[in-house]
């Protein structure tokens, strides 16, 4: 099973601690940090309610410090879990901030997470995303289940399937990896979108009683 690290994929933790090694950390950096991990776990769970109170303290809290570049890594924590969920998102919060105080390492995976992934620098990139960029790079669907399958971060797993989606480099091994992770996890939010998805890739394939079995088991899991 894929294990699931708190530390969000683009290194938000090391932003909230940074300098602080030495000295007592400030109130709102704990306080950012708790209330991003109770956004992140309850929109996965699909307690939309309960994550965007969570998601709205944590841009409370980061506020405070007036730092844009942090500010700008909350907005793409929503993108990546919107990867996650095979969802799109509005991207003008982000882009409001990147045009007052541009960051590299923001503005790439923010370019990641759209997809376009020949002009991302691997360099910037989180270290787990490597071998998933070059194989997407390639085109080649088995490479790329094969990377993603090596992902050791749930989340980032998910995040990783959500582009291939994107760029349509997916097959139903892909998909699968994507369910067999939700379901282990507990996460229902992507569980359902990836089982959608399955259930569409069946029907494209003529595999209707493989869809039709989709269905039924979506349908199990929303009563």
């Amino acid at each position: 099973m894929k294990k699931y690290v708190s530390a969000l994929p683009f290194f938000f933790v090391a932003c909230i601690i940074a300098g602080c090694a030495s000295k007592p950390i400030p109130e709102w950096r704990y306080e950012s940090f708790g209330q991003l991990e109770n956004y992140k776990i309850n929109y996965l769970k699909s307690k939309d309610q309960v994550a965007e109170f969570h998601y709205r303290k944590t841009l409370e809290e980061v506020k405070r410090s007036g730092d844009l570049k942090l500010i700008a890594k909350v907005y793409l924590t929503k993108y990546a879990l919107k990867a996650a969920v095979l969802e799109d998102v509005a991207d003008s919060d982000y882009l409001d901030m990147d045009v007052i105080e541009p960051d590299k390492e923001n503005r790439n995976f923010f370019v990641f997470l759209q997809g376009n992934l020949s002009i991302v620098d691997a360099k910037l990139l989180p270290a787990q995303y490597g071998p998933f960029l070059k194989a997407a790079l390639g085109g080649k669907e088995r490479e790329v289940n094969d990377a993603v399958s090596k992902i050791d971060d749930s989340l980032s797993c998910l995040i990783a399937i959500g582009i291939t989606v994107k760029k349509n480099l997916y097959n139903e091994e892909t998909l699968q990896t994507a369910v067999n992770t939700a379901s282990a996890n507990g996460w229902q939010k992507p569980l359902l979108a990836h089982l959608g998805k399955l259930e569409q890739y069946y029907e494209a394939t003529n595999e209707k009683a493989k869809a039709s079995k989709i269905r039924q088991k979506i349908k199990a899991i929303k009563n």
